[in-house]
């Protein structure tokens, strides 16, 4: 199993909504992070929106609205047996990037 589908696997199982824009920008978001840690969500942004065509806001915009419609803190919570509330964009993209990094073996 390839990465890519790794992570469309997983963002599906938790409860991501793959009709929204948003659910293909935030898989490129979590590819970037993951083989870059230090990148900032910002150089992120610039990059998906430049594949995308589209604006960084824009990109901000559309992974908020994933995040919201599907519950997002809750659904990255289930991933680790814990509870988030009140959780960033920033942070949930380090935290799915983080899960993807631990079930390595899964799809490498």
């Amino acid at each position: 199993m390839q990465r890519h589908d790794f992570i469309v696997g997983t963002l599906v199982r938790t409860g991501f909504r793959t009709s929204l824009k948003g659910f293909g920008q935030f898989c490129m978001c979590v590819e970037l992070y993951s083989d870059d840690r230090t990148a900032t969500i910002e150089s992120i942004y610039r990059r998906v929106a430049s594949h995308c065509n589209c604006t960084t806001s824009s990109v901000e915009k559309n992974l908020r609205r994933l995040f919201e419609s599907s519950n997002a803190s809750s659904a990255v919570g289930k991933l680790f047996g814990m509870d988030f509330t009140d959780t960033g964009n920033k942070e949930i993209v380090a935290m799915v990037s983080n899960y993807i990094a631990l079930q390595r073996e899964k799809y490498a």
